[in-house]
């Protein structure tokens, strides 16, 4: 089939890739058909668009607000109790963390104490360890009592370093004498060395010359 020259009109040869008259192309007119015996290499596919990897969700913090004094203005660390500035007292934000409050250990109380005869001084008995040691603290023997009558005038009355010691059983207590040099006595009478001996609200105890009253508290 004779192919017309798109310029000239001449016709040309099937085939022809330019116009024998005029020269033009004729590769558009024949729809770039390839000569016969000339391989054409096949149209490589358009490259495939791939879209980007979408980016991980950034983790953003939370935001913790400033405390704002209600005073003078002032902006404070979250944390603050009172304002930097003027000193009064801070209110935290809505949603800020509550601080959970520490409790304070419990506080041993007392449940008997020694009055002394000639002061009326109350001396303490702690019995969270279920007994008190009674006498003289000595440093240099290393003797620290419980309860040391030696500001009292505990030496000049002839108490000794470790003189006696009341324990506690349940709702009762025993007052024993440690070997004390002077003696102990329960209402005028002396007791015998580590043979505790029971004792009550209103006893008379006499750690040698020195005579105190057990008291038990309510």
């Amino acid at each position: 089939m004779p192919i017309k020259c798109p310029q000239c009109g001449t016709e040309n040869l099937d085939g022809a890739l330019f116009c024998d008259e005029c020269g033009a192309s004729l590769t558009e007119v024949t729809g770039a058909q390839p000569e016969a015996g000339v391989e054409v290499p096949p149209a490589e596919p358009a490259p495939t668009e791939v879209a980007p990897e979408a980016a991980p969700a950034e983790v953003v913090p939370p935001v913790v607000e400033a405390i704002k004094c209600p005073t003078c203005g002032h902006e404070n660390p979250p944390d603050a109790r009172f304002c930097e500035n003027c000193g009064a007292t801070l209110t935290a934000p809505a949603g800020a963390p509550t601080p959970t409050p520490v409790e304070a250990p419990p506080v041993a109380v007392p449940v008997a104490a020694l009055v002394i005869a000639e002061t009326g001084t109350e001396l303490p008995l702690d019995f969270s360890k279920g007994e008190v040691l009674i006498g003289r603290a000595d440093p240099v023997s290393r003797v620290f009592p419980d309860v040391d009558l030696t500001p009292h005038g505990g030496y000049d009355a002839g108490v000794s370093r470790k003189h006696c010691r009341i324990i506690k059983q349940g709702d009762q207590f025993f007052v024993e004498d440690l070997q004390s040099t002077n003696g102990t006595k329960l209402n005028g009478s002396f007791i015998p060395p580590n043979q505790p001996q029971q004792i009550k609200d209103g006893d008379v105890l006499e750690l040698g010359a020195f005579k105190v009253t057990f008291k038990v508290k309510a």
